[in-house]
C-alpha cells in the first residue's frame, strides 16, 4: 500500500492492518509522519504540542 496515495480517512484502517502484523503503533505512526505531509506527531506535553500545532499551521 502506497502511503502517499491513501486517503486520510484510510489511515486508521492502515494502522489497524499493520498492528495486526505485529508492528508497534509508534513505529507505524512514525513512518506515516515521515512519508506524509498531512500527518504530524505531537508531544504528550500540552505546551509543546501547542507549539508543534502552531508550527505545522505556519507551513
Amino acid at each position: 500500500m502506497n502511503l502517499k496515495e491513501i486517503d486520510i480517512d484510510q489511515i486508521q484502517d492502515y494502522i489497524q492492518q499493520e498492528k495486526g502484523k505485529g508492528r508497534s503503533i509508534k513505529e507505524i505512526v512514525k513512518e506515516l509522519a515521515e512519508i506524509r505531509s498531512d500527518v504530524t506527531i505531537l508531544s504528550h506535553d500540552p505546551v509543546i504540542s501547542k507549539q508543534q500545532i502552531l508550527a505545522a499551521l505556519e507551513k
